[in-house]
Order: structure tokens, then C-alpha cells, then sequence
């Protein structure tokens, strides 16, 4: 097992040795305990050397104070004892951040929302928030120490913090400081590392003393300027004595093969090894739409698959793993190249590797998806008219060759054989070397490739003159005169390793139809009086689950405003569904008749918080909480888009406050100063200082900042357009700083007056609890009430199962004994939760919201869990007109 690590320019060295080491990510919270070595045993057969393990704070610290670190599913200690069996070293990744599409991205539930008051500055050094990392890594940090390298454990680096240069961190220096002096007063002797997610390598680490920086690169796999940007980096860590640790990276092995090719001595190609959110809530909201969900099945299309099969990337992770092995320490050693350098023609992207005592690994990266010829030129000179394919101008070698569509071979030209023993030159191969060995004093040189591969050796014979050893095409081919007998073995690619898709068949079972949304456990807090904010999530209590509550609504009310509520939102209003959104804080306006009271139910769902920090919408920044928000009754809405004062102009006479400010609608100064911002000013009055005030910026096509009374400014988005005024004041002066809009700033702005309602209910459920009131209803149900389930399947049925908004159905599964279940679900407009044996295993928005992450459909039920009891599914409509469920296909797991 290795025992010391080595950093330095270029160089990362195992025990001394040079090495190039591929990793793949293995997140123990995403597998079952029951299956971690089943993982790491195919991690291991790949060829990968390394497993990147992050380790979910918030998933071993539920309780605040109570951190649990040896039950089952949660044994750090075992899993690193597993891995060292292996073979594996860990780069091991405490966070306190992890991000990993995770809830909270691994920071626990209760350090979000408003629990206790003001929530800690998450990610910095504010000491509430320090006090609580500091007991997280007083446990976690002495099982790391405890299983290094030095003490004949597996942790061979260890990172803290994740992408901090994503967060802007207003100290990174002195917060990144805290955590690794931290770090090594616990014991760890091992590199501190710290990735840089976008490139900024002080923003990542502070520049903290002995905080490694890494890279993490996730480029367009078909990027024609990667490589270029990878030789960036490698040259920037090379002039700090460092080499290239890419410690996150996309998993297609061509890019791998580039990464190496410009540098990298670390690649660690992230989620090679997929898994399910079976233990751990996902993340809400991580890309693109800021309204989408993260899916429970987490699968990135590594080359395992969240249920253990392994993919047709494995076999390009054994072939890579080869090839690395076979040149071994000369490649460790090798300092890039830019393809332009190399005597090739027909291709630009790729790279080559200068290995030491001359020559080249050149490797040509076909990105079009179409089969390339190039040609390769050899400097050896020959001694008489033999030819590979013929002879440059100069005389030198070239050999005309393809590279596959889709590949990045590594290919030789030029490489001295004497480091192997042999007194010769391997002029060039266009088949990639697997294998060099000895055999009774015979070097052996193995190569993988097609019939038209070529190799050709310059060997020396007992005189000055000098043997070619040309062989083409798959066979052997052994030298007859040289001084030291060589022989040359190309054989094809071995067979495929990658495991059958699943066998998915339509599973049968029953369906139950249910009353109302399931009723919901415990009072938390009754109220006949206004509240300005309602209870959220976290100060209940709940680090998962729903809250309902019920609000009345006065006779006086035009309309309903929803603020900050998250994450799938239900609203019923005087019994009327309708259906469910995915606000992620951003505002609900609900209309209502005047005149009458009206009584409205929200259930605020958790899915899960932030993971990252998202500023267009207020429930994705990082420590937000969760639940219904702020509930308020519109009393009355004035159209304040007109007779905004012009204080500041975006161009030369903007040195001070104008002395006659110009009227103008909101954003509708004109400059041909595109470039600059306007600042806006207006005083808003409220007819009564009881009353609270919104700002409602409609049709906002642009970010605006607002200042309230001098204040500081507040970010205002278009995904979330809203000015809570401040209470108690029946007049407000309002700036706003926007840009100038030639198509227009908005489309109207509104000063909504408003009112807080008369709470009568909040209620609490979690997601234990649903699950026990799913399972008992199905256990007390009389089979009389069950009726076979009769649906369709496919991606777009007629027909299926239809879903009441206002009658949930529970369809329990017939049961197939033993082993895991693979289900596949499909249904437009519900909300699934799969159940087993009193727990949760999944939830999937079918047809509903955006989701992103793996396939929607996919939820895995573990081994021992389905001995458990039948699968049961809640399913509930998310439209107001009901949602249809098509079906359920059931296929076994690998485990």
C-alpha cells in the first residue's frame, strides 16, 4: 500500500514513483452500505487507483451536536477499510461544503432558514458558523487521519471547502486559513487540497498556507481550445511547484486522454460512479431553469450506473488504465506539448507528451465523430530506402494513419527503447502501447489496435548497422539480428465488459383510491392573530417533509400574495385546487372576489435546499429555508410606473444629485449610453402605516438594484421582481439603479398595499411520518377497497390511470421476492413517492415542473429494504385538472 505522496512541478509521486492517477467519485450516502465494496471492487477492476469520497456533514449530523459516524449506513471507518483493501486511495472531501447536487450541498438542514434567529453567514468565517464546522471536523477528521496514507490507511489527499471561487467569499484567505489549520491541528499529515471550479485559484483557496490549489474543468467534450486551457493551468501550478490536479472533470475517456496529454498527474472524472438519493434529500433548483428539481436516480452517465451495471465508458477506463501502466513513470515525467509541435498533419486538437531522454506520446483527439486520416512524420533517418509508407522530403519515415471517430489514441514516435533494456528506438506506432515486459530476455512490446496499425522499430545490431522491425496489422512480428531480440505483438481490443441494459417488464399490482391530501400529523402552532411571516420549515423543526397551513382571508381582500415560499407549493383556495408550483421563493399572486372572506390552504413541500447559490430566485441562495413564507391579503395595487425623479445619468453630467431632476416612467430615461445606469427615485405612500407595502417591478427584463430610505442596496431579478417595503413607515423613499433598456426596463410597477391574514393553522408533517401513514393506510385498507391496476405504458399512452387533485391514489406493487427493484414510472402531471417498509425511497414530478440530474423515472429500491414489505406508490396530481399515472415497469438490480 502507498505510504507517502509527493508534490511538485509536474510531479506527483506514489512512494517515490512518478505516476498518473485516474479517480473515480464513490459516494457511500448514494449506495448502500451493503453494496460499497461491490462498487469499489468494479472502481478497482477499471483500473482507476484512486476514489474520490465526499463526506455528507449534513447526512451525519441530523441532530444539531449528534454526529453519527458508525451506524450502517454511515461507517466511515468501514468504508475506508473497504477501500484499502482494494487497493483504492481516497482523496477524501469533508466539505464543510460539498456541493454534489445535495441538499443544502452537504451543509445540514438546520444551519439554513431562521431557525434561531439570523442565520449564520454560511461559507465564511462568521464564528457561528466556524463553532459548528469546527465540531463537525473534530469527528471527522481524526477518522481521516486515523486511515492516511502514513499509517497504512488509503486517504492520500484531503480537500476542504468545494468551488469556494463560485461563492464569493468576502475573506476566502482567512476563512480557508481557519479550516486547514483546522485541519492539520487534528492530525492530518497528508496534501490539503482546494478546487477551484472556475479557474480562480486564490478565490478557491485564499492563497492559504498549505492549501494545494486544484482544478476543476468541465469544458464541451468536442472543445477544440481545451487543451490549450488545460496547458494553462498546468503552467501555472508548474511555476508554483505544483502539478495539474484536475480533481473534477466530465467522464468521457477522450477528454481524460487530453487532460493527460496536457499535463494532468491527477484526473478525477466526476460521478464515473452514479447512485440514488435514497438516504439524503437532493438539491432543488441547481441549473439552468431556476424552477427545476434534482432527480432522485443522481447519474451523470458515469461508467457504473446508480444501480451497479457497468457502462461502455468502463471499457475505455481499462484500456486508458493500460496504456498509462505501460509507459508508467516515462509519462509521469513527460511535459506537455501543443499538437501544433508535433510532425502530424490532418489534426490540431489533442496533445503530445515529451518524454524524458526523447520522444513522443502524440495523441491526436478526434472530435467531429467521423474517422480522420492524418499523417505522422518520424526524425529518424533512415540508413537506406526503407519506408513505413514512404519517405519525406528529408527522408525521414511517415506513416499515413486513421484515427477512429470519437478516439484519442496514444500513439509513439521517436521513443528510445533504452530505459526498457534495449539499445533501439520505437520510430512510431500508431496502435496504443498496453503492456512492455520481459520475456527470457526478449523485450516484448504489446500494443492494441486494428489491420492497419502500424509499429516500427529501429533496433541496433552487433556491428554499426541497425535492423527495422516493421509489423502491420494484428499479429507478431520478432527481430531476427538485432543485439537485443525485440518482439512486437498488436492484438485487437478486448471484448466489451459493459453490462446489458435493464430487462424492464410492466409490473401488476392493485390501487387504492384516498380522501383529501393526506391528513397531516400534529398541530404545530395555532394563531387567531396576524403574523408578519409564517413559520418556516427549519424553525419547526423540519429538515424535511411539508407544512400546512391554512389562512383567513378578510372580507376586504382583492387577492393573495405569496413571498419566499418553497419548494413544490399547493395552493387551495375555499377548497379549489390549484395545483402545484415551483416558485423557489419567487412571488405568487393569486386573485380573489372582493367582498367575501375566503380560506386558503398552502402545503409548502421540501424537495431540498440550495446547493448552490443562485441569486435569481430567493429560495435558491445558499442557507435559504424552506416553507410557506409570507402570506399576505392585497388590499388595493397603484400603478406607480410614472413620475420617477432622474437623480443620476449614466453619462457626464452624472457627478452628483441634478439639481432639477427630470420626470420619467420607471426606466424609460433614453441615453445612447448603453453601458451605464440611471438611478431612479420616487417616494411611495401607504394610506396606512399598518399596512405593508410590495413593490412589484412587472415585466422586470433586467437586474435592478433598489435601495430603501439610503439604505444598502438589494439585488431585484426578473424571476423575482418584489420590494417588500419596511414596516411601520407610512411613507418610503425608494431609489433604483437600472440599466437603460432600449425595449423597456419593465412593464409596469405596481405598488401592491396589503395586509397580513389571520393564521388559523400551521401543521407539520415529515417525510417519516408520510411514510408510516402511507403504509399504514395500505396495511388497514380491507381488500375489498383495493382494484387491480390497470394502466398503460409508454412514453405517451392514451389512457392510464387517472389522477384526482383532489384524490390521491396508493398503488402497492405486487411483490417479486428477493434482490433489489429497478422501477421505471411514467404519468404526466403527479407527483410519485415510492414507499417500502415504512420508508421513503423516492419522490418524481412526472411530466411537472423541469427536473434535471439523471432520469426522472428511475427509482431503485435496495435489497434489504424490499424484504421489508411491497412497494407502495402515493401518487397526487400536480395540475388543477388531476394528472395521469401510465404505469410502473419493474426490473432486478444487479444487487
Amino acid at each position: 500500500m502507498t505510504t507517502t505522496i509527493e508534490l511538485s512541478a509536474g510531479g506527483f509521486a506514489l512512494d517515490g514513483v512518478p505516476s498518473v492517477v485516474l479517480c473515480s467519485s464513490v459516494f457511500p450516502f448514494r449506495i448502500p452500505s451493503e453494496q460499497w465494496d461491490h462498487r469499489l471492487q468494479l472502481v478497482q477492476e477499471s483500473g482507476y487507483g484512486m476514489i474520490d469520497l465526499y463526506v455528507h456533514w449534513g447526512f451525519h449530523e441530523q441532530v444539531p451536536g449528534q454526529i453519527d459516524l458508525t451506524s450502517p449506513e454511515r461507517d466511515l471507518r468501514r468504508f475506508l477499510d473497504l477501500a484499502r483493501a482494494r487497493g483504492l486511495l481516497v482523496m477524501a472531501r469533508p466539505g464543510p461544503y460539498i456541493c454534489s447536487e445535495t441538499d443544502g450541498g452537504g451543509l445540514p438542514w438546520w444551519l439554513h432558514g431562521d431557525r434561531d434567529g439570523a442565520p449564520a453567514a454560511l461559507r465564511t468565517s462568521d464564528p457561528a458558523y466556524l463553532a459548528a464546522v469546527d465540531r463537525w471536523f473534530d469527528a471527522v477528521m481524526p477518522i481521516l487521519a486515523d486511515a492516511q496514507i502514513g499509517r497504512g490507511g488509503p486517504v492520500a489527499l484531503v480537500q476542504i471547502e468545494n468551488e469556494l471561487d463560485f461563492f464569493d467569499c468576502p475573506d476566502p484567505e482567512a476563512y480557508m486559513a481557519h479550516l486547514a489549520d483546522r485541519t492539520r491541528a487534528l492530525g492530518i499529515e497528508v496534501p490539503i487540497i482546494g478546487c477551484a471550479g472556475q479557474g480562480d485559484l486564490a478565490g478557491a483557496t485564499g492563497d492559504a498556507e498549505a492549501v494545494v490549489p486544484t482544478v476543476n474543468l468541465y469544458p464541451s467534450d468536442t472543445s477544440a481550445t481545451f487543451d490549450e486551457e488545460t496547458r494553462y493551468y498546468a503552467g501555472i501550478l508548474e511555476d508554483r511547484d505544483l502539478p495539474l490536479m484536475v480533481t473534477e472533470t466530465n467522464r468521457m475517456h477522450r477528454t481524460l486522454r487530453r487532460e493527460i496529454l496536457a499535463g494532468a498527474r491527477l484526473v478525477a472524472p466526476y460521478l464515473q460512479t452514479s447512485g440514488f438519493d435514497h438516504l439524503v434529500l437532493p438539491s432543488a433548483g441547481n441549473w439552468g431553469d431556476p424552477g427545476n428539481l434534482m432527480t432522485h436516480d443522481y447519474d451523470f452517465g458515469g461508467y457504473i450506473s446508480p444501480d451497479g451495471r457497468r457502462r461502455p465508458e468502463y471499457d475505455e477506463a481499462i484500456a486508458l488504465a493500460a496504456t498509462l501502466e505501460a509507459w508508467g513513470e516515462r509519462l509521469a515525467k513527460a511535459a506537455p506539448v501543443p499538437l501544433s509541435e508535433v510532425a502530424i498533419e490532418g489534426m490540431s486538437s489533442g496533445g503530445a507528451l515529451a518524454l524524458p531522454g526523447g520522444g513522443l506520446v502524440v495523441g491526436p483527439a478526434e472530435l467531429t465523430g467521423f474517422a480522420t486520416p492524418v499523417t505522422l512524420r518520424s526524425a529518424t533517418r533512415p540508413d537506406d530506402a526503407a519506408t513505413v509508407d514512404g519517405n519525406g522530403s528529408d527522408g525521414s519515415p511517415v506513416v499515413d494513419a486513421v484515427v477512429p471517430a470519437g478516439a484519442c489514441p496514444f500513439w509513439a514516435l521517436d521513443v528510445p527503447l533504452a530505459p526498457w533494456g534495449c539499445d533501439g528506438t520505437l520510430m512510431v506506432a500508431t496502435a496504443e502501447l498496453v503492456e512492455v515486459r520481459s520475456d527470457a530476455g526478449t523485450l516484448v512490446l504489446t500494443f492494441t489496435g486494428g489491420p492497419d496499425a502500424v509499429v516500427e522499430l529501429e533496433l541496433s545490431t552487433d556491428g554499426d548497422t541497425a535492423e527495422r522491425l516493421r509489423h502491420v496489422g494484428v499479429g507478431e512480428t520478432h527481430s531476427s539480428a538485432a543485439a537485443h531480440p525485440v518482439r512486437i505483438v498488436v492484438r485487437e481490443a478486448g471484448p466489451t465488459l459493459a453490462d446489458p441494459e435493464p430487462d424492464f417488464r410492466t409490473a401488476s399490482g392493485s390501487v387504492l383510491t384516498l380522501g383529501d391530501l393526506l391528513p397531516t400529523s400534529g398541530t404545530v402552532q395555532t394563531s387567531t392573530s396576524s403574523a408578519e411571516k409564517l413559520t418556516g420549515a427549519e424553525a419547526l423543526g423540519l429538515p424535511d417533509g411539508r407544512v400546512q397551513t391554512e389562512v383567513e382571508l378578510s372580507a376586504e381582500a382583492i387577492g393573495v400574495l405569496l413571498l419566499g415560499a418553497a419548494d413544490l407549493v399547493r395552493c387551495r383556495l375555499d377548497g379549489v385546487d390549484l395545483g402545484v408550483r415551483v416558485p423557489h421563493g419567487a412571488p405568487i399572486e393569486l386573485p380573489v372576489a372582493q367582498g367575501l372572506p375566503h380560506r386558503l390552504r398552502t402545503v409548502a413541500e421540501i424537495w431540498g435546499r440550495a446547493n448552490f447559490d443562485d441569486a435569481r430566485r430567493p429560495a435558491l441562495h445558499l442557507g435559504a429555508g424552506r416553507g410557506p413564507g409570507t402570506v399576505l391579503e392585497i388590499r388595493e395595487v397603484q400603478d406607480v410606473t410614472d413620475l420617477w425623479e432622474v437623480r443620476t445619468l449614466p453619462d457626464r453630467r452624472a457627478q452628483g444629485a441634478l439639481s432639477s431632476p427630470p420626470l420619467r416612467d420607471l426606466g424609460g430615461w433614453s441615453s445612447p449610453n448603453l453601458g451605464g445606469d440611471t438611478v431612479y427615485g420616487r417616494s411611495l405612500r401607504l394610506p396606512d402605516s399598518a399596512l405593508t407595502g410590495v413593490l412589484f417591478l412587472r415585466g422586470l427584463t433586467h437586474p435592478v438594484h433598489v435601495a430603501l430610505d439610503g439604505g444598502a442596496d438589494q439585488l431585484v431579478v426578473p424571476e423575482a421582481p418584489v420590494v417588500v417595503l419596511p414596516g411601520g413607515a407610512a411613507e418610503v423613499d425608494v431609489t433604483i439603479r437600472a440599466p437603460h433598456v432600449p425595449d423597456g426596463l419593465l412593464d409596469r410597477a405596481d405598488l401592491v398595499v396589503a395586509a397580513h391574514p389571520e393564521i388559523r393553522e400551521i401543521r407539520a408533517l415529515r417525510e417519516a411520518e408520510l411514510a408510516e401513514v402511507v403504509t399504514n393506510t395500505a396495511d388497514d385498507a380491507e381488500p375489498s377497497r383495493w382494484a387491480p391496476l390497470a394502466v398503460r405504458t409508454g412514453s405517451c399512452p392514451a389512457g392510464g390511470l387517472r389522477v384526482a387533485s383532489e384524490n390521491p391514489v396508493l398503488v402497492r406493487l405486487d411483490g417479486e421476492g428477493g434482490g433489489g427493484a429497478l422501477l421505471e414510472l411514467t404519468g404526466k402531471d403527479v407527483e410519485v413517492t415510492v414507499v417500502v417498509g415504512g420508508r421513503r425511497v423516492s419522490r418524481h414530478v412526472l411530466g411537472g415542473p423541469a427536473v434535471a440530474g439523471g432520469d426522472p423515472r428511475r427509482s431503485w429500491v435496495p435489497a434489504l429494504w424490499s424484504a421489508t414489505g411491497p412497494v407502495l406508490l402515493l401518487v397526487e396530481a400536480t395540475a388543477p385538472q388531476g394528472g395521469i399515472f401510465e404505469g410502473v415497469r419493474r426490473a432486478r438490480t444487479v444487487r
